[in-house]
């Protein structure tokens, strides 16, 4: 098989066990966990720009640490390709 079909295929059944996960949680389950992933970013965010230690006018390197840690949350930008 294709495995750009077979990918398409793997993604749809991913979907579908999402959102029959999803579905069975109400709104005050969801959203708590929502906000603590997004807060655990924030903060993660924040260490990273209160870091005294790296050395970078520029700020390349804080640059590069905060945009790594939303790749590791499954966030990714075009803008910062590896």
């Amino acid at each position: 098989m294709d495995s750009e079909v077979l990918h398409a295929l793997h993604g749809k059944t991913v979907e579908q066990l999402v959102m029959t996960y999803v579905t069975t949680l109400n709104a005050g389950e969801l959203a708590p966990r929502l906000n603590a992933e997004a807060m655990d970013l924030i903060s993660e965010i924040k260490a990273i720009l209160d870091d005294d230690t790296t050395e970078d006018p520029a700020c390349f390197q804080q640059i590069d640490r905060i945009v790594s840690a939303f790749w590791a949350k499954g966030i990714y930008t075009p803008r910062h390709d590896w």
